[in-house]
């Protein structure tokens, strides 16, 4: 197409829309929008670039696209392609509602002019600029080439993972984009990062064997470390050892904890915390405002600039004055973040909060805060972390078993009326065994509720769980001790917990799993020396140091029936015990006092191509359905090689912000799929983990059937003393569409493996100019129902 140069009248009209006036916007051209004395039509000041710059939004631009596609096609004129700028502005404003720093790109805004063009009835000139931006975009890809070396390193890659779904998992999750190459990591470079900052920290603690040793387990996949450490390892986890972490536990009783808990979920740790009376009760009584407004405070662009506004306005609130921030330093919606990855979310989500909390605090003048209103508190928190995209929970609330309100916080349409409160797991606090009644009583809301709520956790059963040296230190802990968000790991209030784990192969023998258990723990007993967490209280690094806890776990249980021998598991558990006593004191740092679990796995378990931690696969052949956002470079590559993808449920091709990948996946001859078990069977095979291998618990969902839900209860009753870490949903076998598992049988398992089998990532290079990964948001300790 030529260049159009638009009339002098136009061009005039055009000034007019980008400046304060309202004479395009208010024309017979309709479209109304009021007007002149607001700054909405200034509201979109920037749109971003496919190279990541960020540059001043000029609509004469969308005006003279539009009006080029009409000239080609001799269909429309300057007054059309004015009305489309209009309306493509418009749904820009829509998008941008109160949000001062919405920057769309360009791929957005090109969509919109397809939008608009369908919309005012111009069908040959979508067709054309649909055409026009397709030729431009294979004239981009061909402008870029992969050099051979890169090529190798992806090939050499590709050899480490199991299938095509493990590779996709690792890309998007676990790969930090370089900088200086404009692409992301391959895995043979991410294992590497990992062992260089091992190295940087441990320096000749460990021989070159050992490192080497470590090195080659984490490339095969035999071993893997904390997957956060994996992910932050460098320059994030340089700036912040909470970085390196899975999950913690926080009891709050000051104002102070909740700016903590931001700041650790910021960091990408999933965070337990209490809402119980005994703690909630500590926090100061607000008092009565007193009409006065102290000087606004500037919030730092920054995790601790965001923890510290939450800190001052809770502490300001509940001492009777008001105060308003200035966001003017906070990096726009769409800016690069380059410690952490990914993408800044704008102030938006920071002042929601902000302004949700002022509202609690004012509401209490002259009382204390609800145990249900800290829960609502620590759940908005979560919603920052989750700005700009999806994410699982990663938060657990403990209650007192007698609250009503946290018993029936989820009742109803509650994500409606309390959308915050789906950010957390909800379980009751059992101080000692309950009676029939009591426990009958919870037991039949769990039930009820479909989504396995208020779960158990069972405080009172910790002295007869927890080795016998970690109950004697932790006497004056055990009253007010927790649980991470999946529920294996019991914690001090403000601790943290790392994990490891091993992966199980269907042809691994005993020496195997004993080999693994020794790089395992070694990796878990190296993860503890990592203490240095800036920001926090010094609680964090004091209850760090002195229990200095492992979480050494194993994944795919059920793909090996070796495995699943009494015997075999104490050897792995002693052996860890014994490794852990030998490299703390190697590293200088206090023996472990608690070393093995068993975690849920429902990510790392994509990549590994393993079955989730002692859960069983779903059937012998599946469906795995990825969604991923109708942005991201990497679906248009995926598409592009074959792999199939569908509009969400209740979205079409034309208006989908979301995707749907599918991906067929075979369990291992001989593993055990999940109709292979009934509820009972899987919870005595928990119960073979607890006692002969957990010094922490086995993290597991139980999916009980209709007929099971009395002999669970029976049995879970009758194993109180021991009952920890367990989560309870309704075995549902009904298929609805786009499930993120679907059984199918063997042949259409080959004929969905032919399109996707061998997918060539190197491509990304082609496709993705700037960091577009989602590590800085993957859930580090995510709820018990993450394998749904």
């Amino acid at each position: 197409m030529s260049e159009i140069i638009l009339s002098t009248q136009t061009l005039k009209r055009l000034k007019s829309l980008n400046g304060n006036g309202s004479s395009l916007l208010s024309d017979d051209n309709g479209l109304k929008v009021t007007n002149g004395k607001s700054n909405i039509l200034n509201r979109i000041k920037n749109v971003r670039k496919r190279d990541g710059r960020i540059v001043g939004f000029n609509i004469t631009k969308i005006v003279n696209a539009a009006y080029k596609a009409m000239s080609a096609t001799k269909e429309g004129s300057e007054a059309e392609a004015i009305k489309v700028a209009k309306a493509v502005y418009i749904d820009l404003l829509t998008e941008a509602k109160d949000e001062k720093s919405f920057i769309p790109d360009v791929e957005h805004v090109q969509d919109l002019v397809e939008k608009a063009l369908i919309l005012e009835g111009l069908v040959q000139t979508a067709k054309a600029y649909i055409l026009y931006r397709k030729e431009h975009q294979e004239l981009r890809l061909k402008s870029v080439s992969i050099s051979p070396e890169v090529q190798k390193m992806f090939d050499e890659s590709k050899k480490c993972f199991k299938s095509s779904l493990s590779e996709l998992v690792f890309y998007r999750s676990y790969s930090r984009w370089i900088e200086g190459e404009g692409r992301r990591e391959t895995w043979i470079e991410t294992v590497k990062r990992f062992v260089d900052f091992m190295k940087e920290v441990l320096g000749k603690k460990l021989s070159e064997n050992e490192y080497n040793e470590v090195h080659t387990a984490i490339l095969k996949q035999e071993v893997i470390p904390s997957m956060r450490l994996f992910w932050a390892a460098g320059t994030a986890a340089r700036a912040t050892n909470v970085a390196a972490y899975n999950c913690s536990f926080v009891a709050p009783t000051r104002w102070r904890d909740f700016a903590e808990i931001l700041y650790i979920q910021m960091c990408g740790a999933g965070v337990g915390f209490s809402a119980e009376s005994q703690t909630v009760q500590q926090l100061p009584q607000i008092k009565k405002q007193a009409g006065k407004v102290k000087p606004k405070h500037v919030v730092g662009d920054s995790r601790e600039g965001w923890a510290e506004a939450l800190r001052i306005g809770l502490e300001t609130w509940s001492r009777g004055y008001d105060i308003n921030f200035d966001y003017s330093k906070i990096r726009l919606q769409g800016a690069r973040l380059k410690t952490m990855g990914g993408r800044a979310s704008g102030p938006a989500p920071l002042r929601d909060l902000l302004e949700f909390v002022r509202s609690k605090i004012f509401s209490k003048q002259g009382k204390r805060l609800s145990n249900l209103d800290v829960h609502d508190i620590v759940c908005k928190t979560g919603e920052i972390v989750v700005a700009g995209g999806v994410r699982r929970s990663s938060l657990i609330s403990l209650s007192d078993l007698d609250d009503n309100e946290m018993r029936f916080a989820k009742n109803g349409q509650f994500y409606l009326t309390h959308p915050q409160r789906s950010m957390a797991n909800n379980s009751a606090v059992y101080n000692e065994k309950p009676t029939t009644a009591e426990f009958l009583d919870e037991w039949i809301a769990l039930a009820k509720s479909g989504s396995g709520e208020r779960g158990i956790f069972n405080r009172g059963g910790l002295r007869f769980q927890m080795p016998k040296r970690r109950v004697k230190a932790s006497e004056k802990y055990l009253e007010t001790m927790g649980t991470n968000p999946c529920g294996e790991i019991n914690l001090r209030s403000r601790e943290f917990c790392n994990l490891s784990s091993i992966v199980i192969r269907e042809s691994d023998k005993n020496e195997d799993f004993l080999r693994k258990i020794r790089l395992a723990s070694m990796l878990g007993t190296y993860q503890a020396t990592l203490t240095d967490f800036p920001y926090l209280s010094p609680q964090w690094k004091k209850n760090c140091q002195e229990e200095s806890l492992l979480g050494v776990s194993l994944t795919g249980y059920w793909d090996n029936k070796a495995a699943r021998s009494a015997k075999t598991l104490r050897e792995m558990r002693d052996l860890a015990v014994q490794v852990n006593k030998k490299y703390a004191k190697r590293f200088g740092i206090n023996p472990s006092a608690a070393v093995t679990c068993i975690k849920p796995s429902g990510n790392s378990s994509q990549l590994l191509d393993t079955a989730s931690g002692m859960h069983p696969r779903w059937s012998k052949f599946y469906i795995r359905r990825i969604r991923i956002n109708s942005s991201d470079p990497l679906l248009k590559m995926l598409r592009d090689q074959g792999v199939p993808a569908y509009p969400e449920v209740g979205q079409t091709e034309e208006n989908a912000t979301t995707f749907v990948l599918e991906f067929p996946v075979a369990a291992p001859k001989g593993a055990i799929v999940k109709d292979d078990i009934s509820a009972i069977e899987l919870l005595e095979n928990w119960k073979l983990l607890k006692t002969n291998f957990t010094e922490h618990n086995p993290s597991a969902t139980i999916y009980v059937g209709d007929d099971e839900w009395i002999g669970v209860a029976n049995w879970i009753y009758k194993n109180w003393d021991i009952v920890g870490g367990l989560s309870f949903l309704p075995r549902n076998n009904h298929v609805y569409q786009l499930a993120p598992y679907e059984e199918i049988e063997e042949a259409k398992y080959k004929e969905l493996y032919k399109k996707v089998g061998s997918i060539d990532f190197s491509k990304m290079v082609l496709y993705e100019r700037d960091d577009q990964g989602e590590g800085s948001k993957e859930a580090a300790c995510v709820g018990g129902a993450c394998e749904v």
